[in-house]
Parts: structure tokens; sequence; C-alpha cells
């Protein structure tokens, strides 16, 4: 025996005195969310239960590998992102509904003085509102070089990649792709930033938009004005060339203006924001854009209500979205409470245009919402939150049974950051 431990030492120092490759700095983060909730799965009529009473968790996994200065790679999984399951012939037990989904994946190093980024990766242009990930990303290839105190920008985003080989020989591998390209300059002036966007979206002739492409010229300034913070954004938006839709709106050029307002005051602070996109402009990633303008409109987190566009903007009309055809103005506090947060907030949306290009009305063409959270420290990184979100979409005048109902959802939430 003693003979084993002499020899199993020897082997140990043996391994600790071999030479070791180059190691990584391997760092780990993430979260862990549980939101218990009693909410309206839509703001439609619904002949069934249209009730959505669960408890939903989520954890996330944050994974950095640092090779060098230059190089890193990045994992964001999800292990478990659902509902409770209920197993067990007496039902005490409960199991995690399994995720195991990779929102991102991606790597970024330096080539010949520039600046790479490839992967599946998190992008956020012109304040998100031109491009914004939502936790998960874009397949991107990102170029940047800076100088000084400007920074220049070009991509390459995947938006659709169709087939991955020729298939049936008729297709090229290529032929069935949607590329956005695009370059940007970002820079300070004094104490203002800014950032100019170019965005060329281009598609095969086999791809879901069948050869259109289209551009776009966006324009983003942060200033402060006095206690003010304000940050405003215009997109031009030129019209697809080539589209094969039945409808004049996709080849009509468009418009999109949004602006952002901060401030503090003595109990806490305070939130502004406002934006118009007319009933032509098409966003270069439609619904699949995630700029989050409130709580009641973009929530977020595992079964986060979403309740722009939440069924009331459906039906036949065929351009609304979070960023299509609808304008919507909204404020928010923050009051500082002993150890808690209380926050209110209010909403209002309308559709632009109710009926584009006389292909039917809307379910509904405008909504109040509002939400009011209280959030307190639990611990380092830990929180626990109340949350109340409501919506109420105007009376569908152009159906003869309502079609479109009030929305609530009544949350509990625990959350720790690591």
């Amino acid at each position: 025996m003693k003979k084993s431990l002499i020899l199993g030492a020897a082997a140990m120092a043996a391994m600790v005195a071999a030479p070791q490759a180059d190691a990584s700095e391997i760092s780990l983060g993430g979260y862990y969310q549980l939101r218990m909730m009693d909410s309206d799965a839509t703001m439609l009529e619904t002949a069934g239960d249209d009730n959505d009473k669960a408890w939903y968790h989520r954890m996330q996994l944050n994974v950095d590998a640092k090779v060098s200065e230059k190089s890193h790679a990045h994992l964001r999984i999800r292990p478990v992102d659902g509902s409770m399951a209920t197993t067990g012939a007496n039902g005490l037990n409960s199991s995690a509904t399994a995720a195991w989904s990779v929102k991102q994946v991606w790597m970024e190093t330096e080539m010949y003085g520039v600046g790479v980024k490839v992967g599946h990766l998190p992008l956020r242009i012109n304040d998100g509102i031109l491009i914004a990930h939502n936790g998960s990303g874009f397949s991107s290839i990102v170029l940047s070089k800076t100088f000084g105190d400007t920074t220049l920008v070009g991509l390459n985003n995947r938006v659709s990649e169709g087939a991955t080989g020729a298939g049936d020989n008729t297709l090229t591998a290529d032929d069935d792709d949607v590329d956005l390209y695009g370059l940007s300059v970002v820079g300070k002036i004094g104490s203002s930033s800014y950032q100019l966007t170019y965005a060329h979206l281009e598609s095969g002739a086999s791809s879901v938009l069948a050869g259109a492409d289209n551009d776009w010229i966006a324009g983003t300034l942060g200033t402060s004005l006095g206690s003010v913070k304000l940050t405003g954004t215009v997109i031009w938006e030129g019209g697809q060339d080539g589209t094969t839709s039945a409808n004049m709106q996709a080849e009509d050029s468009g418009v999109l203006a949004a602006v952002r307002l901060s401030g503090k005051t003595g109990f806490g602070g305070w939130k502004g924001y406002g934006f118009y996109s007319s009933e032509d402009f098409t966003h270069p990633v439609g619904a699949s854009n995630y700029h989050v303008w409130s709580l009641a409109w973009d929530q977020g987190g595992v079964n986060g209500r979403d309740m722009l566009g939440g069924g009331w903007i459906g039906g036949t009309n065929s351009n609304a979205n979070f960023l299509q055809n609808v304008w919507s103005v909204g404020a928010s506090l923050d009051i500082k409470a002993g150890s808690w947060t209380i926050s209110p907030a209010i909403d209002y949306a309308s559709l632009v245009e109710n009926n584009v290009d006389g292909l039917g009305a809307a379910i509904s063409d405008s909504a109040w919402g509002g939400s009011l959270t209280a959030t307190t420290k639990l611990d380092e990184g830990t929180t626990f939150s109340l949350i109340a979100i409501g919506a109420s979409p105007s009376d569908d005048d152009n159906n003869a049974t309502p079609s479109v109902d009030n929305m609530h959802s009544l949350q509990a939430e625990f959350k720790i950051k690591f």
C-alpha cells in the first residue's frame, strides 16, 4: 500500500512538472430566473381557455474563453427554458422541461489589424432599432477598424440560409439565401455619440424573397440636454426592388423615426419614448427585431409578455408588426421606496394605416398598455420582483362578433445573476 502511494505521488509530480500547453482563461456566468405567472395567453377572444397559469424558469450559462488579448470565444446556452412538468403518480415530483438550446456562439480575433467577429452573435445597430437581438443572435461576419474616436464597421448577416446543397440539382447553394450587408460609422463628437449606417438586403431568386432587394440608411444621435439624456434615430427605407408581392406596400419607400429620453429625479428617475413607422416602411429583419420600448410592449425573459402586436394588429392587415405601420408613445418612473424600486409605466400604440393597400382592416387599430413592478434586492446579484402588465385594444368595429379582449399578466419573479 505504501509503495502504491509513493508511485502515485511520483506520477502526480511528473504530470505537474511536464510542460503544459498554453491555457485559455475560462469564465462562467449567467443567470437563473423563475416566474410564477397568471396571464391571458393572447388579446384574442377564443372559444377555449385563454389562461396561462404556470411556473416558468430559465437557466442560462455564459461561457467565455480568453485565448489572448485579441482572441476570444463565447457561448450562450440554456439548459432549461420553459415550464415545470409534473411527474409521478401523486404529482409530488416535478421536473424541468429540457431545452439545451444554443442561443449564441461566436469568436472574435484580429486579422491584419482589423477586428473580426464570426458566428451566431449578438448585434445591436442604431440604438437597436435597425437590428437588435433578443438573447439569441444573428449569423454574421463583423469587421471593425478604429481610428481615434471613430470606428468603421462592416457586416454580412445571413438572414435566411435556405438549403445548404444543390438538392435536386436545380438550385445552387447560394441561390436560395438572403443576406444583409451593412457599413456603419460609429463615433463621438464632444459629449455626443453618433452612428451612421447603410444596409443592403440581397436575396437569391429561389429564396423566400424571390430575388427582391432593398436598402436602408439610418442615423442615430445620442446627447444630453441639461439633465436629460436623449437618443434619436431616423431610418429611411428605399422599398423592395423586384418583389413579387401582390400589394404595392413592399415596393414603396418608408421611414421610421424614434426618440428615447431619460432623466433623474430626487426620488429615482424617469424614461420616455416615442416612435413612428410609416405604413410602407419595411424593416430589414421584420418581427425578428427585438428593440425594447417598454415592459408592456416587450417584456422579454422566460415566457415574457410582448403585447405590442400581441394579436390586435393581426388579421388581414399585411404590414403591421412591432416596427412597421405603427406609432407609439410611453413613459415610466423609477421610485425608490426603502429597499424597493417601484416602477409604474403607461403606453399607447396605434396603427398608422388600418387598411394597407385595401387588403382589409386589422383586428384592432390601437391599444393602451401599462405595467407596474416592485423590485427588491435580496442578496448580491439576487432580486425578487412583483410584476403586473396589462393591455386593452380598441373595440373591433370591423367584425360582427368581438375578436379582441383585454389582456393581463400577474407575475412573481426570482432572479439570480452569477
